[in-house]
């Protein structure tokens, strides 16, 4: 959920056809070693869990895992190229039934239907973003879809689009979080947290709003337990959710640089904090500090899967792979040299999925030898999804949504 400024493109709502080579060539297969370091071992566990959809919030669930149950593309074929009104920096999410929930930089959100890229529906939110953070809307188990809007707003849309309520708040909103489908969270850029409870019949009420700092570019995150974790300025930020009530539990600062990216939240409490500094930082539920570890600055977000491995990329195109219990170094992956500013996606096999700011997204099999390797043509910022039958779905800053697999 990075900070740093993109170029709209023009308003269009063209599906590009696959039956345009172009549109469908895949990226050239490979048995390239691009594992600096490979994963010795794969985990035995499975690197994430079901949720209520295959995809429903920002990189995954509300502990922001990246990973999914589901087993991802092996070769680089756009399904389907779908050009939108503005830059695709958002993440996209996926409903129950596979819809695609994706929106542009022109402020519209879309409902896509997973096999074509054809619009379902769309809403207008009246607003343009200038911006790259990787915002993605959040489904909650009735098919609601929350989407925080380029405005200083949340908006509640039915299944088919239509708008249930909006909530103000004080900055424009990062990515909504839920761990129970109830209880929702939501950052926002004036340094500002709330909690919001959806109630029966279409409706909500705010319970609580609390400030931890002048800015906040990050996303909120949660195990559901009462503690939830934000980045402000320079530093991870821990809150309690007391019921009607949020306070701050306590804040460390490494002094390594600005946040730009959401915090990452291990199955054991550990919470993981990215800067603009050199390294990745560790922390224990209590507020002490844990681990930390070198890596180039940082514009993507960790991604924390259920096997106690973090995911990290940084700006000198590497993909670091942390050991969650002590901060060493599992596995590094390294394609070519475009900085990774979008988080990774890892699936049910441990297959890696990442993309880069030249322009490229690539597939990684659990050895470190690279699948594909597709050019978007265009820089990436958006957090990616995976979908229920193993599709990628991606954008880039030239306003194209690709679904690859």
């Amino acid at each position: 959920m990075t900070s740093r400024r993109a170029q709209l493109s023009n308003r269009s709502l063209t599906v590009l056809s696959c039956v345009l080579a172009a549109a469908c060539a895949a990226g050239p297969s490979s048995s390239r070693q691009v594992a600096e370091k490979p994963l010795v071992t794969v985990p035995s566990t499975a690197p994430g869990s079901a949720s209520w959809t295959p995809w429903p919030a920002a990189l995954h669930d509300s502990r922001h895992s990246g990973a999914s149950t589901a087993t991802g593309p092996k070769i680089g074929t756009a399904r389907w190229r779908r050009k939108l009104e503005g830059a695709v920096t958002a993440g996209p999410v996926i409903g129950q039934d596979g819809t695609i929930y994706a929106a542009s930089n022109g402020g519209v959100l879309h409902a896509l239907d997973a096999a074509t890229g054809t619009d379902r529906w769309t809403y207008d939110s009246g607003h343009t973003d200038h911006g790259d953070l990787s915002i993605s809307p959040l489904v909650l188990p009735d098919g609601t879809v929350l989407w925080p809007t380029p405005g200083a707003e949340l908006v509640a849309l039915s299944p088919t689009g239509r708008p249930l309520w909006s909530q103000p708040l004080p900055g424009q909103p990062t990515s909504p979080a839920s761990a129970d489908g109830h209880r929702i969270y939501v950052g926002d850029l004036s340094g500002a947290v709330s909690a919001l409870d959806v109630t029966g019949a279409g409706g909500h009420r705010l319970v609580w709003t609390v400030h931890v700092g002048s800015i906040s570019y990050g996303s909120v995150v949660t195990d559901g337990t009462g503690r939830l974790y934000t980045t402000a300025d320079t530093a991870l930020v821990a809150i309690d959710d007391r019921g009607g009530t949020g306070t701050v539990a306590w804040r460390a600062d490494p002094h390594d640089g600005i946040t730009e990216v959401s915090a990452g939240l291990a199955a054991d409490g550990t919470a993981l904090l990215g800067t603009n500094g050199g390294r990745e930082w560790a922390y224990h539920r209590d507020g002490r500090p844990a681990w930390n570890a070198p890596r180039i600055i940082t514009y993507s977000s960790p991604a924390v899967t259920a096997s106690r491995l973090a995911y990290v990329g940084d700006h000198a195109g590497r993909v670091h792979v942390f050991d969650i219990g002590n901060g060493t170094e599992a596995a590094t992956y390294r394609v070519g040299p475009g900085q990774i500013w979008s988080s990774t996606v890892v699936d049910r096999t441990y297959r890696l999925y990442f993309a880069s700011q030249d322009g490229h997204v690539f597939g990684v099999d659990s050895g470190g030898t690279l699948l594909f390797d597709l050019d978007l043509h265009a820089p990436i910022d958006c957090y990616p999804a995976l979908s229920a039958d193993g599709a990628l779905i991606i954008g880039a800053r030239n306003g194209i949504l690709t679904a690859v697999g």
